[in-house]
């Protein structure tokens, strides 16, 4: 890092910036000479998937009411995950690293709690009801209802590549690494660095004699890191727009039927045709707040 400076002051200036000015430490202004990118390839931070792997479970479990008698018309259903819960330590869900591979991690999981949305169908698939059962999968006690030695055992192990390790819990005694759960919940909807888990459900058996669901599960755990790419730009989206339809012709009316307003200005293009170049005035000297420098232009910019 070189130093810079403007108007008595010093300010931290990248090794890039002392490249663009290679006669001396003078100031090298970013907002004209961007130094990341150009607009045809843009610069942008996104999630990196570097390794995942997957199980396929399944149980079944009691749908907590008696279809034959609040769908006494259901023949069909249809299933999908809407929440999934567990806790951390011995017996539930762990994280460990593996001797001699700094890069790996064995996950433990066990005891996971998932909650489902099954919807219920007469034969014209018409809905008749929607249900949100639960089910553990890979229950530590044995007895379990849902435990099955080969399709719902009480744990799994899996190793994955994390090279940049996990997120972090960090409001306890010492920080402990966590799994972030990617689902559709308004806490779950995104993905975080680190270690990912999310599922898919299939309906496998629906039972309406004795109100129970089959349902197989696959698990998979990512590990996803944020990185920087460089990104060839098509330019921005057009998004579709529905209009009113009135026999109003005022100017606020065709604005209102007209195109979309779109900032088309492209992430550092300071050049034409809008010559935005040109609105960054050289520094005046201290104290003088600009007058009697550049050029004062009034000019109303669409």
């Amino acid at each position: 890092m070189g130093k810079c400076k403007c108007n008595g002051g010093q300010r931290i200036v990248s090794n890039v910036c002392q490249c663009m000015n290679p006669s001396g430490p003078g100031c090298v202004d970013v907002c004209t000479n961007p130094i990341v990118g150009d607009p045809s390839l843009l610069g942008i931070m996104a999630p990196l998937i570097y390794d995942e792997i997957g199980v396929n479970l399944c149980t079944t479990f009691d749908l907590g009411t008696d279809i034959g008698v609040t769908c006494p018309t259901a023949t069909n259903a249809t299933v999908s995950v809407i929440d999934m819960t567990y806790e951390y330590g011995a017996g539930n869900v762990q994280i460990e690293a593996i001797n001699g591979r700094t890069n790996c991690s064995l996950i433990t999981l066990s005891n996971i709690t998932v909650q489902f949305a099954v919807r219920i169908y007469d034969c014209c698939c018409r809905l008749l009801d929607t249900l949100y059962p639960t089910a553990v999968y890979l229950p530590s006690d044995v007895t379990a209802p849902t435990y099955d030695e080969d399709t719902n055992p009480s744990s799994v192990e899996l190793e994955l590549f994390t090279p940049y390790g996990f997120a972090y819990d960090t409001a306890g005694d010492a920080p402990t690494p966590v799994i972030n759960y990617l689902g559709f919940g308004v806490d779950s909807a995104a993905v975080t660095q680190g270690v990912n888990l999310f599922a898919n459900a299939k309906l496998l058996g629906f039972s309406t004699d004795d109100s129970t669901a089959t349902v197989g599960l696959t698990l998979v755990l990512q590990s996803l890191y944020y990185v920087g790419y460089k990104v060839n730009s098509a330019g921005k989206i057009d998004i579709p727009k529905g209009s009113i339809v009135t026999p109003d012709n005022s100017d606020c009316m065709r604005f209102v039927a007209g195109d979309l307003l779109n900032l088309a200005i492209k992430p550092l293009d300071l050049g034409n045709p809008g010559n935005e170049q040109c609105y960054k005035k050289d520094c005046f000297p201290a104290g003088s707040c600009g007058i009697g420098g550049a050029e004062d232009d009034t000019t109303i910019i669409n």
